[in-house]
């Protein structure tokens, strides 16, 4: 019913836009409508002011690796916390040292002059140390006091335990919590109350709990539930006498007793985004809120090496508006927002995202751009589907001037950038970061050959195999009959673009309908084998290279193209200019700013630039240089930032050598995006092959209701 309602209203909203084509902007924004997006993202409608947090960000504690005696050498020394104490910043670490024949740990408090001061001398070795210092220089330590070790020999811990010492190291309290239990952070607010934040493994539940500070009585007060959604976005401040919360949505002060929160410092509506580099993920350590409402936070990330001091405050912003609206927005263009935002004084991007029903809001979206009206820039990952008849109707910009007149050359960047949606000369779209690029591949056992293979040998192969298995893990029959056609741009000849004319009737086309049938991932709860596999491109470390995939005895099997095997380009993150839109020239700028220097180098996966990328391919030889290892965890991130450990992949220098380099790039050289224009045929045959998936159709019946459906479509196209 709650579906049923929501079309109803959509169509409802279709009609009325039709309706009011030429009544513009002034009387579209009477309404308004907030909806919460991914990375502090928005979604608004209508919006007439507009409000940003301004940011300053300074760093502190950049430590070295240089020096063998200095911290971060990993052998040691560790970082324990990082607070504000007694007004300022400050670092706290557990130094190891050897005391006779024992092995100890002393611990100090770094301030950001360098200087250092011991705390505690001589505690036995634990695994997992944290510490807090209360504003009269009492320490806080707590620590997995209980270590088991998993089948796999992956170290799981199973206790906690909170110990005080005074200011001159004297021992106050041991408190040991429940198996179950763990400390993830410990406050004080200014009238000298104590809190914490427990977890429960067992239940997954957070609490905000008191602490007695002279007997150490933990008291719990409010299920994080109660102030926090999702609770893994939950970290722990003050303001003044109460405490705090930092969630996903912003900062909030949190009466503890009442388990209610008030709002502080909101997120929404504003472009903000957690501090993030290529090689850093920052961690809150402490903040605290003012009575004016402005924040300032301490980040480090998870060895301290690299922290981050920075104040945040919301200010009204008084620049033009530029509408991008987008499905989810990935972490890379939220930061690139954020920085463009902070950054150009003419113009402001507002990014208008949602997380759920991205049907509904591309047909609204389509219907708005059909009617004159729309966002100034659409992102691919919502409007794919659209495309084809938005380039038909003329509804995007061509931007191949705006490239001329900024000076910008295509052959500065890989052919991804510009390949999604163009037509000759004309560029339509820009994908300024690396697009997913597909690719499949299959054991060479399953093709009885090395060769890469055409569509006639892979369904050939597949339907004389007798075992039961799939395809690829989790596409099902709809997905994987997609996978099989999406590349050729006849439909394996079955289309003739040129005559207008089609026949799904032919035999291939039965065997690809019955290939994704037996081979689909459906849900079966039985194991069954899988046949081939995704590639990897994200980065370099994880490119599959000829010499890895012939050891493994792997062939490449898709995406399938007219004229053989390629990595396809999914116009996932392809930028547009409506054509309509009144701020082109807006737009234009957020775009080319996506492509400068600045936002190129600070891309996570590949960037699309060559100059970009080469620094990027440094940047990652530079981590395994000098027989050093990187080492990628697998498991679950625990809430208090460790892992509880399944397994792990170590990468040296032997896995970025110039020559995996040089075929990465000939990858992205090759790369191509899938043919667009057969984007509303294929939907029409995953419609129709629905029918022949549950059985309650011939392969024969299918072809025929494809053609009758496809025919009028290309007639009226000519």
């Amino acid at each position: 019913m709650k579906k049923i309602c929501s079309i109803i209203a959509l169509l409802l909203s279709c009609i009325l836009l039709a309706a009011c084509a030429g009544q513009r902007d002034s009387e579209e924004s009477t309404g308004r409508s907030t909806q919460a997006g991914a990375d502090g993202l928005y979604a608004v409608n209508g919006q007439e002011e507009y409000y940003e947090i301004i940011t300053k960000r300074e760093a502190i504690f950049q430590w070295g690796q240089e020096d063998e005696e200095s911290l971060l050498t990993g052998k040691r020394d560790r970082f324990i916390g990082m607070q504000f104490y007694q007004g300022e910043p400050v670092q706290l670490w557990s130094v190891r040292v050897f005391r006779g024949i024992d092995i100890v740990w002393d611990i100090y408090v770094y301030r950001q002059d360098g200087s250092r001061e011991v705390l505690l001398q001589a505690i036995e070795p634990k695994p997992g140390y944290h510490g807090y210092l209360d504003q009269e220089g009492s320490l806080y330590l707590w620590y997995y006091s209980g270590v088991s070790e998993s089948p796999d020999g992956a170290a799981v811990k199973t206790e906690t335990t909170l110990k005080k010492y005074g200011p001159t190291g004297e021992a106050v309290f041991e408190r040991r919590l429940g198996p179950e239990e763990d400390i993830l952070e410990l406050r004080q607010t200014a009238d000298g109350r104590m809190y914490l934040t427990i977890y429960s493994k067992e239940t997954k539940e957070r609490w905000l709990a008191g602490l007695d500070p002279v007997n150490g009585l933990i008291t719990k007060l409010c299920s994080g539930q109660s102030i926090a959604e999702p609770l893994d976005n939950l970290y722990l401040g003050i303001c003044g006498n109460n405490t705090a919360v930092m969630t996903g949505s912003g900062f909030f002060e949190v009466n503890a007793a009442e388990g209610t929160k008030s709002p502080r410092l909101s997120f929404s509506e504003t472009t903000y985004t957690r501090p993030m580099d290529n090689n850093t993920r920052y961690i809150p350590q402490d903040f605290r809120i003012s009575e004016d409402g402005s924040v300032e936070i301490l980040w480090a990330s998870s060895r301290g090496n690299e922290s981050i001091r920075e104040n945040l405050r919301k200010e009204k912003v008084d620049k033009t508006p530029v509408i991008l609206r987008t499905w989810i927005t990935g972490s890379w263009l939220a930061r690139q927002v954020n920085s463009f935002n902070q950054s150009n004084k003419t113009y402001v991007v507002i990014v208008e995202s949602q997380a759920e029903d991205r049907e509904d809001l591309a047909r609204l979206t389509s219907v708005q751009i059909a009617s004159g009206h729309g966002p100034d820039i659409i992102l691919g990952d919502l409007m794919q589907e659209y495309i084809p008849g938005m380039l038909e109707k003329g509804a995007l910009e061509d931007l191949s001037p705006y490239l001329e007149k900024s000076g910008i050359r295509v052959e500065d960047y890989f052919p991804f950038t510009f390949s999604a949606w163009r037509d000759g000369g004309r560029i339509y779209g820009i994908s300024p970061e690396s697009p997913g690029l597909a690719g499949y591949r299959i054991d060479s056992t399953v093709l009885g050959s090395l060769e890469e293979p055409d569509i006639e040998t892979l369904v050939n192969v597949l339907l004389s195999r007798q075992e039961d298995a799939v395809f690829l893990k989790g596409y099902d029959s709809k997905e994987l009959l997609e996978v099989l056609l999406k590349g050729t741009d006849t439909l394996w000849g079955m289309v003739d673009w040129e005559k207008g004319s089609c026949d799904f009737s032919r035999e291939l086309f039965a065997e690809i309908l019955e290939t994704a049938k037996r081979y689909g991932d459906n849900g079966s709860n039985e194991e069954k084998v899988c046949l081939a596999e995704s590639r990897r491109f994200g980065d370099i470390f994880h490119f599959d290279e000829l010499a890895e995939r012939t050891r493994d005895g792997k062939v490449i099997c898709g995406v399938l193209f007219d004229d053989g095997c390629h990595v396809a380009v999914t116009p996932r993150t392809t930028l547009a200019i409506n054509s309509n839109s009144a701020n082109k020239e807006g737009a234009w700028e957020f775009i080319s700013f996506l492509l400068g220097d600045q936002a190129q180098a600070g891309s996570i996966s590949c960037p699309a630039g060559r100059k970009a990328f080469d620094i990027w391919v440094e940047n990652d030889r530079a981590e395994v240089a000098d027989g050093r290892e990187l080492t990628e965890m697998h498991g679950t991130l625990l809430p208090d930032g460790s892992w509880n450990l399944t397994g792990k992949t170590v990468f040296s220098e032997k896995d970025i050598t110039d020559e995996i380099v040089e075929e990465f790039k000939e990858t992205l050289e090759d790369a191509r995006p899938c043919p667009v224009r057969t984007v509303p045929i294929l939907n029409i045959i995953r419609e129709e092959a629905a029918d022949y998936f549950n059985g309650s159709k011939s392969a024969a019946e299918v072809g025929k209701v494809v053609t009758n459906r496809v025919q009028p479509y290309l007639e009226e196209g000519r």
